[in-house]
């Protein structure tokens, strides 16, 4: 594996992450009424869907994202303190710390429903789609919250670059920000703070977040 091909992948992953976003986005209007409530069972079941789509993309992280924080984290002294308060780098790593905790305690979760599940049973794949279910809407605020904060990796691994010497090969930085800025999001010169899991109200759904994820 080369050096740069973990932030390219990474860079992918928070693209395919904004394309579940703005897949949803395109068809949760069409799904409420005027007042943002449901039409019907298809709201539920395309949400569903972009939960799973979106963990999808977040689950390698659970065991690859350390790898790729730690290295960030341990540069951060060695930058240029103006950027980093500017960039607010300190912060988008704990949201990235926290991203990750919360995925492993919904995996861990679900995982224990995997593992009691009776072979066989005939309530047994019945009983796993609702866990599968229940799995991606719990995890759908970590998911989003690393895809938001995702970008900030590639952020230092660039500003880190000319503390490493003249790189003889293709520049890391630029391969992977190459591949970063195809995303709307990621593009963007603000950096996007992790967001907050909503009160449950009981009101209309947020179309983005849904059920107040």
């Amino acid at each position: 594996m080369s050096v740069d091909e973990p932030f390219i992948r990474l860079a992918e992953s928070v693209e395919a992450g904004e394309k579940v976003l703005a897949d949803w986005d395109a068809v949760s209007d069409s799904l409420c009424d005027a007042e943002g409530w449901p039409l019907d069972d298809r709201y539920g079941l395309r949400q569903q869907q972009r939960d799973a789509d979106m963990w999808a993309q977040f689950a390698p992280y659970l065991t690859e994202g350390t790898v790729l924080i730690v290295p960030a984290e341990d540069i951060l002294s060695d930058l240029d303190q103006d950027q980093r308060l500017e960039r607010r780098w300190d912060q988008r790593l704990r949201a990235l710390r926290e991203a990750l905790d919360g995925g492993w305690r919904v995996h861990d979760t679900w995982l224990a429903v995997e593992n009691a599940l009776v072979r066989g049973h005939p309530r047994t794949e019945e009983v796993r789609a609702r866990a599968l279910a229940e799995r991606n809407a719990e995890g759908w605020h970590y998911a989003l919250t690393w895809n938001e904060n995702a970008p900030v990796l590639v952020e230092i691994a660039r500003a880190a670059e000319p503390l490493a010497g003249p790189d003889p090969g293709p520049s890391r930085s630029l391969r992977a920000g190459a591949a970063l800025a195809r995303s709307p999001q990621a593009a963007s010169s603000s950096p996007v703070p992790a967001p907050s899991p909503a009160p449950s109200t009981g009101g209309a759904p947020d179309r983005r977040g849904g059920r107040g994820r």
